[in-house]
């Protein structure tokens, strides 16, 4: 009974000391699509991005003319032309600063949001 105590003990130790994965942030993008004239008929679809990775979703970014970022604050995105996100799309977005890449819309291959680094005072 006291080994196995022993061990059941020395397994729990050892899962506790182990490191923690942090739970994957996201991004909430709002994906503004220009159906027809300039400024007419548009639609939004909101998506949730992971920071860090590459993220891919031909149906929800096939057809795009402003890319807003709802949050979280301390983020920011890049649109590309390509799914191998090295063709720049448009200017990077944050909260309170969307990226306007069309007056139509335009295909965007891939985003990647980045989390920002808090400025050390």
């Amino acid at each position: 009974m006291r080994a196995t105590s022993f061990a059941i003990l020395s397994a729990a130790a050892l899962a506790s000391a182990a490191p923690t994965t942090p739970t994957s942030q996201t991004a909430t993008v709002v994906v503004e699509t220009a159906h027809g004239a300039a400024y007419n008929d548009r639609t939004n679809r909101t998506i949730t991005v992971p920071i860090g990775p590459t993220y891919i979703n031909t149906e929800a970014l096939g057809a795009v003319s402003t890319l807003y970022l709802l949050g979280p604050d301390a983020a920011t995105c890049t649109p590309y032309k390509d799914a191998q996100a090295q063709v720049n799309g448009g200017l990077p977005f944050s909260v309170g600063h969307p990226s306007y890449l069309s007056t139509n819309s335009v295909v965007v291959g891939s985003l990647i949001c980045q989390a920002s680094v808090p400025d050390k005072a």
